[in-house]
């Protein structure tokens, strides 16, 4: 069987067993979200066309593996017998993030819509690379507190004898937690040798070096057309993304598919743009952007053994914040939603790993924490520092909170920290807060929400908590994950540098983002008070530079949400929001007006 649809069956499979799957509504169907392949477009320097894979690659996916495809999460109603959706959505994550990051908000969008809406979230191409054999080992062996361990020594295997315990600060992942060095655990690969985490180098990617923005917007085109064929002419195909998928978003709808002097221009092919947390693709400075020739010479460099990263190694965000890279950060991500969604009472296993338990993580670490809890210390907006990764997601109420070096530090009284739902009516005294009523608005609470412990930051309006845990925890692992390990830096990096409006590279088959100062569909942006499109002037700019008429720019600001709640809150404030824009589309499009 295919790793990826093991790694949905798998899923399905544990989830189905605790009733966490599906949800159904009598008489109209089941909510289903389930991993979908189309052939992609074919990209003559990938594997699959011509060129060899390499051999850590083989051992992923198995010998000639063909790497032109399509992947995405398709959530939809399953109905029998019934007519196909009148509206579909395609939306496109963010930085670092993969396909099930969305599932929230799609499943709550197909729901409102009784299944008139299906919602299909793609997985970039480099998603395919992942090495899941650890997860999938998890999932397959029902997430026992050993599977667990071994699942994590795959990926971080003990390479000194330290003693563990519960939690001690930063040391080796000890798997019997016997202070004994333990052999690196090992897992068949896909030629059935047995061996550890197959973490991929730069060289094994080289014909990343042809992945930027022209092969995905072809891809998505295709995908796009995959859409048209089951809504027909008359129903809808709106197109997406959250955080920086806003900005690919906006530049696949900005894209010209014929190469010569005619236009095939993408947003022809769509019928909205949905901006979620993100204010669309940049305009850039003339200055920055390359010749022809000199983008031809990094596309050469970049496609050079040992040449320039195709894909990021490592994290940055400033002087003093540095974060391992994304292919060390995507397993613990997908185990560490495994043990909280399943085992979320017990003492955190991620903590045991250098991945948490040193460097800049562990600042958020100072306690030792449950595996559910864990999880909300490193999402939650009053403990994360970096806007792009924080949610709503709660409290914790059973030890001290405090400052060190401008990050709100969780510290112990002794016991492991819990961690409370977001909607819990209870509220921790030793923050002075009265309790705040989830069914609706108090003199304490005039929002009518839970309210938060802490406001970690200046404040812009209020401060809420309305994202579930325990769905934002179930994401990192179902149907696939949550991150995306091989985040392409190299080509995109050297696309993006164009913004808007590529015609001064003169190659429209290389780059042909040409058609943004025509594109005139309607467009929908939403954010959060609280998070990185926080303001109608967070739009305004990409807003400006497009030929939709006025009317059909809407912008809405959620008080209270955070970068991550506009995708991920229960009750999501969004889902009204986009379903009174989809109506007043369809109405527009049925009378011929576009």
């Amino acid at each position: 069987m295919n790793r990826r649809l093991l790694s949905v069956t798998l899923a399905l499979t544990a989830l189905t067993a605790l009733g966490a799957t599906t949800s159904s509504c009598p008489n109209v169907g089941t909510l289903e979200s389930g991993y979908v392949f189309l052939p992609g477009f074919v990209e003559l320097h990938t594997p699959g066309a011509g060129p060899a894979a390499s051999v850590k690659i083989e051992q992923i996916l198995g010998a000639s593996p063909d790497l032109n495809r399509i992947s995405y999460i398709r959530t939809h109603l399953e109905r029998s017998g019934a007519p196909p959706p009148r509206s579909i959505l395609i939306l496109v994550p963010g930085f670092l993030s993969g396909a099930s990051i969305f599932l929230p908000l799609a499943e709550q969008l197909v729901q409102q819509f009784n299944g008139n809406l299906e919602v299909w979230v793609i997985d970039r191409r480099p998603n395919q690379l992942e090495d899941r054999r650890g997860i999938n080992y998890v999932i397959a062996h029902n997430v026992t507190a050993q599977a667990l361990n071994e699942g994590f020594q795959l990926y971080y295997p003990d390479v000194d004898a330290a003693p563990t315990g519960n939690f001690k600060g930063p040391e080796d992942f000890d798997v019997n937690q016997n202070g004994v060095l333990d052999p690196p655990f090992t897992l068949p690969d896909a030629f059935g040798v047995a061996r550890p985490y197959v973490l991929l180098v730069q060289d094994d990617m080289r014909f990343a070096a042809h992945w930027g923005v022209d092969t995905y917007a072809r891809d998505w085109k295709i995908l796009v057309d995959q859409a048209r064929a089951v809504v027909g002419p008359d129903g809808l195909v709106l197109f997406g993304g959250h955080s920086a998928g806003t900005g690919w978003a906006g530049t696949f709808a900005a894209y010209d598919f014929d190469p010569g002097p005619g236009v095939d221009a993408a947003y022809q092919k769509i019928d909205g743009l949905l901006l979620l947390e993100g204010g669309g693709p940049a305009d850039t400075s003339a200055n920055v952007r390359d010749t022809l020739a000199q983008y031809q010479a990094k596309i050469a460099a970049l496609e050079t053994p040992g040449g320039p990263d195709v894909f990021l190694q490592n994290l940055s965000f400033g002087p003093g914040i540095s974060l391992p890279g994304p292919n060390q950060l995507g397993p613990v991500g997908g185990l560490a939603g495994l043990a909280g969604f399943f085992r979320g009472s017990e003492a955190s296993v991620a903590q045991r790993t250098t991945i948490f338990g040193s460097g800049l993580f562990s600042l958020f670490f100072k306690a030792p924490a449950t595996n559910r809890s864990v999880v909300g210390f490193f999402l939650d907006d009053d403990f994360q520092v970096l806007d792009a990764f924080k949610a709503s997601v709660g409290f914790s109420d059973d030890g001290p909170n405090g400052f060190l070096g401008g990050v709100l530090v969780a510290q112990s009284n002794g016991g492991l920290r819990h961690w409370k739902e977001y909607d819990d009516p209870t509220l921790p005294s030793v923050f002075g807060i009265p309790p705040c009523d989830p069914a609706g608005a108090t003199a304490a609470n005039p929002t009518g929400v839970s309210c938060a412990i802490v406001d970690n930051g200046p404040p812009r309006g209020v401060e809420r908590e309305v994202t579930d845990l325990t769905q934002i925890i179930r994401t990192q692992f179902f149907p696939d994950n949550a991150e995306e390990w091989y985040y392409l830096s190299g080509r995109p990096n050297l696309d993006f540098q164009y913004g808007r409006d590529s015609s001064s590279l003169g190659d429209e088959s290389l780059l042909a983002v040409t058609q943004n100062a025509n594109m005139n569909v309607p467009v929908l942006g939403i954010g959060g008070s609280n998070g990185l499109a926080f303001q109608p002037s967070s739009f305004a700019s990409y807003l400006g530079s497009i030929a939709t008429p006025a009317e059909w720019k809407q912008v809405a600001i959620i008080p209270g949400y955070a970068h991550l709640d506009v995708i991920s809150a229960a009750n999501n404030e969004a889902v009204p929001i986009i379903t009174d824009w989809l109506n007043r589309v369809q109405q527009r499009k049925l009378l011929g007006s576009f």
